[in-house]
């Protein structure tokens, strides 16, 4: 703004010089005379020069200055290191969420297959019940006292209670107790 306002008074008083060095050339009679002006420079606004003054700042400004300078500094620090951070979080999140998604992929997979796997489990149960449902009952407790307790418990749970009794009748004593105490508490394994 000062600058603008010295440019403006550089001007007038370039136009100013003009007009009274053409007014003493005419009040000379230089035009009647023949007198050509000579060829004079007179000053423009553009050759005119203006130094800006120089303000001189005491020891409490220029340590303000400083000061401020040094908290710009380590404010762009700052936000760089807020930036990097900033990145590495949206990296980390898009990763994580990559996983998140493939693990919920894997997951509605691995729910498919058991429930595949347990439908065809359930489907093979119901099949050994009803052979040995068919089987005399001596004849099913001699295989039956072979086979793992969780089997012959699932057996028995798709079994109806008559053929059951029979077949537990015919059964290992203490095998049978076994199946008992299993088919009284329900303790089915948890389902997956």
């Amino acid at each position: 703004m000062r600058f603008q306002a010295a440019r403006s008074v550089g001007v007038a008083t370039a136009v100013l010089l003009g007009t009274l060095g053409t007014a003493a050339w005419a009040a000379e009679g230089g035009a009647a005379k023949g007198k050509a002006p000579q060829n004079e420079v007179l000053p423009t606004p553009a050759d005119a020069q203006i130094e800006p003054q120089r303000r001189q700042f005491s020891d409490m400004e220029v340590k303000l200055l400083q000061e401020l300078e040094l908290r710009r500094v380590e404010l762009e620090r700052r936000e760089q290191a807020l930036n990097i951070r900033e990145r590495l979080v949206d990296l980390a999140e898009s990763r994580l969420t990559g996983r998140v998604t493939r693990l919920e992929e894997l997951q509605t997979s691995l729910e498919k297959l058991l429930k595949n796997l347990s439908d065809k489990e359930e489907s093979e149960l119901e099949q050994l019940a009803k052979i040995y449902e068919a089987m005399k009952p001596a004849a099913a407790a001699t295989v039956l006292d072979r086979l793992d307790d969780k089997i012959v418990f699932d057996v028995f749970k798709r079994m109806k209670n008559k053929n059951t009794a029979k077949i537990m009748e015919k059964m290992n004593p203490l095998k049978a107790k076994i199946i008992s105490e299993m088919l009284a508490e329900k303790s089915d394994l948890p389902q997956f």
